[in-house]
């Protein structure tokens, strides 16, 4: 995840295969809305109360300020239950979503909190967790090595749930243990996928296995690596691993950092999102319809041109590719899944300025940046998740990302292809230091993860 200022800078080589933009805004007022819904209570009945950051376009929102909330928060007149009400959200992928609800004795959205779920871990790059499964167990992935596990009810355990130190080179900031993703079957069969720089500091994609999905610890020797990138420096690995819904295993590769045009090079996985079927072949095999199946360039590329992907995320169809910027912008790309074979722009382009050559660059054929803001702001862009859980309903449907030198973090819902309700929580959720990463519990709660150690889940304030 690094940037001109690279606080989080890697650098990698020609990789061979085993075989051969915006900007952002209060509460709710309460006798305000008093006043209002006694004025329409009887014009409106009808209304639904609506989300403080609508997933619809039809929602109608009296904008209030409460201390301590850095948001816009919507309040439809003629209501006064505090009940979220289900609404029906049509995502960019054509599926209908449906916001959960909270029940009659929920109050009002005042603010989000951290809630502290472990501390004293040596630097934290990642949290992951079983989606969809009734195991709560949290894991951490400490940049040196190792899987811790953070058990919900006991908190964090001395013994690693996966070991690696012997193997993981993580010499420079950048590398280390830096991904990780549980096969969408876990339940069934018990493999699980990592991401980390060996003793060489060579980019290297592996499997696990347990035999019992509620397995304490992984076996290192059942490892088998599916993929190793050989790499010339110690910047821009990248490190992000994650099913698709299409059952396929996407992996970020950084460019290495060596200031070429890996990035643009079709016959090396530098500066690529990748995407492997685990599930056929040997080691993998590729998916029929990646973009260079059939030739023109490695059949693993899925999309290119990219400086330093360190987090991305799926969300119903759509990815979210947060790339760490060089000299004056991070930015966000959000595309369709189904979209593969798309150029990021890197390094002809960063954010949507020319890079290499500094003027007069060629911008056909690359796809611009959907969200990027510049170095007077932030450093490093830290990726995070579309918020899908049912705490806080009001914000369903809203991408949280980071920056790792600055330390706010903000939101945005991408919306027909537009970013809109953008907020900055940076008041409310100022403790989480130098952002790392993000995850997603169990239940789909967002988690923050501070490199200094510790893992928080955010929560609604009400």
């Amino acid at each position: 995840m690094a940037s001109g200022q690279d606080p989080w800078e890697l650098t990698p080589t020609v990789a061979r295969h085993p075989d051969g933009p915006r900007r952002l805004p209060g509460g709710p007022n309460l006798p305000s809305i008093v006043m209002i819904v006694v004025a329409l209570g009887t014009l409106i009945p009808f209304l639904m109360i609506a989300e403080p950051f609508s997933t619809g376009d039809e929602a109608s929102a009296a904008t209030t300020t409460t201390t301590g909330v850095a948001t816009t928060l919507s309040t439809v007149a003629g209501e006064t239950s505090t009940t979220i009400a289900s609404t029906t959200l049509t995502t960019a992928a054509g599926s209908d979503l449906t916001t959960p609800t909270l029940g009659p004795d929920a109050g009002p959205l005042q603010a989000l909190d951290l809630q502290l779920l472990a501390s004293g871990i040596p630097f934290p790059v990642f949290a992951a967790s079983i989606l969809n499964s009734d195991d709560e167990r949290i894991f951490v992935l400490e940049r040196q090595g190792r899987i811790r596990i953070i058990d919900p009810v006991t908190g964090l355990a001395d013994t690693a749930y996966l070991n690696l130190t012997d193997r993981v080179g993580s010499g420079g900031i950048e590398n280390g243990l830096l991904g990780m993703a549980f096969h969408p079957h876990f339940a069934d069969n018990g493999k699980l996928y990592v991401y980390y720089t060996s003793t060489e500091l060579n980019s290297r994609i592996s499997e696990f296995e347990v035999g019992d999905s509620g397995a304490a610890t992984v076996d290192v020797g059942t490892e088998r690596i599916l993929l190793e990138v050989a790499q010339r420096g110690i910047r821009h690995r990248a490190g992000m691993l994650e099913f698709g819904p299409d059952g396929y295993l996407y992996a970020a590769l950084g460019d290495g950092g060596m200031a070429d045009d890996s990035a643009q090079n079709l016959e090396v996985y530098q500066g690529k999102i990748l995407r492997i079927d685990v599930d056929n072949g040997d080691p993998y095999a590729i998916p029929s319809d990646n973009p260079y199946a059939s030739g023109g360039g490695l059949g693993e590329i899925w999309a290119y041109g990219l400086r330093n992907p360190w987090r991305f995320s799926i969300d119903v169809g759509v990815i979210y590719i947060a790339d760490v910027g060089q000299a004056n912008w991070e930015e966000i790309n959000v595309q369709p899944l189904a979209a593969g074979g798309l150029d990021y722009g890197w390094p002809n382009f960063e954010g949507e300025d020319c890079y290499k050559p500094s003027d007069g660059c060629d911008m056909i054929g690359w796809q611009a940046p959907t969200l990027a803001y510049t170095h007077e702001e932030g450093c490093s862009v830290t990726g995070g998740y579309v918020y899908r859980g049912s705490a806080i309903p009001e914000l369903y449907g809203h991408y949280f990302y980071a920056d790792w030198c600055n330390g706010w973090i903000r939101s945005f819902r991408y919306h027909e292809g537009e970013v809109v309700e953008e907020q900055d929580w940076g008041g409310d959720l100022e403790g989480a230091g130098q952002v790392s990463s993000f995850g997603l519990d169990t239940n789909g709660e967002l988690l923050v993860v501070d490199s200094n150690g510790s893992v928080y889940r955010v929560v609604a304030v009400r």
